[in-house]
């Protein structure tokens, strides 16, 4: 396994794969790891460089006393982009990993040819004037459940996360979950309620790529369409294979759109 410190001393660990120009970073969401885009990794690392990690407080990352907050979360993901000399990067957020994405891209986007936003929020509860979200009930249900019942209900949650509903999915995804501590999980998704990434979309100047899935329960298509319209180099790309986790699900069919949207990118670049 690979692990690296950074600056604060955090250990998180890392998996760098194959090799070329091209580098595609992968950002995984709440409550999982980079063992998520482990067919993504296989796929891409034949020609390219793959990279993913498991966002502190998550995975086999450490899970130090800490904000956890999205300013941290972008600055760890920026110090991995310069420690590991990251360059022609391809940037991947899936789910929440949307959310450390766009924080990230706030700050700085220098280091990055294209963004690739796949099922995953801008914002977390719906506003008078954005209706492509969450509940307020919702979400204020789902985290009373997780504070009073965990870990009674995850099994259930990551289930729903699929379309297939595969035991063997579902039990990946329970595992790797299990690794997130509930206070860790909870501070998590107060903080990303905080956040509202419209704005940032529209500042963006780089291509960014909407992949969302028919059957996601959470982020609705529209949500993908909305980006690209958003967007000054947007598209949009539906799945109809998936639900929440298109990375488990349609790895191949995702593999090709990533492929294929980074290919444009470049001949964009000349």
């Amino acid at each position: 396994m690979s692990f690296t410190s950074l600056k604060d001393g955090t250990q998180i660990r890392y998996s760098d794969r194959g090799t070329g120009a091209r580098t595609y970073l992968l950002v995984h969401g709440w409550k999982q790891s980079h063992r998520l885009f482990d067919k993504i990794t296989f796929n891409l690392s034949q020609e390219y460089r793959v990279f993913s990690y498991d966002q502190r407080g998550m995975g086999e990352s450490d899970k130090p006393n800490s904000t956890y907050d999205f300013d941290l979360l972008a600055n760890d993901l920026s110090e991995l982009i310069e420690k590991f000399s990251l360059t022609d990067v391809y940037l991947v957020g899936w789910s929440m990993g949307c959310t450390t994405s766009l924080s990230y891209l706030q700050r700085k986007d220098s280091d990055i040819r294209g963004l690739v936003l796949m099922n995953g929020p801008l914002t977390l509860d719906k506003k008078p004037d954005f209706d492509l979200a969450l509940t307020t009930e919702v979400l204020d249900k789902y985290i009373a459940d997780l504070e009073l019942h965990w870990p009674r209900n995850e099994r259930e949650f990551y289930a729903e996360s699929l379309l297939t509903k595969n035991s063997y999915l579902v039990d990946l995804l329970n595992s790797i979950g299990q690794q997130t501590p509930l206070d860790v999980a909870v501070r998590l998704v107060k903080n990303q309620r905080k956040i509202d990434h419209r704005e940032t979309v529209k500042s963006l100047r780089m291509p960014v790529l909407a992949v969302y899935s028919a059957h996601d329960p959470y982020w609705p298509s529209a949500l993908g369409g909305w980006i690209s319209e958003n967007a000054a180099l947007g598209q949009f790309v539906m799945l109809e294979n998936s639900a929440h986790c298109a990375p488990l699900e349609e790895p191949e069919a995702l593999c090709s759109v990533l492929t294929k949207f980074a290919d444009g990118c470049e001949s964009r670049h000349g």
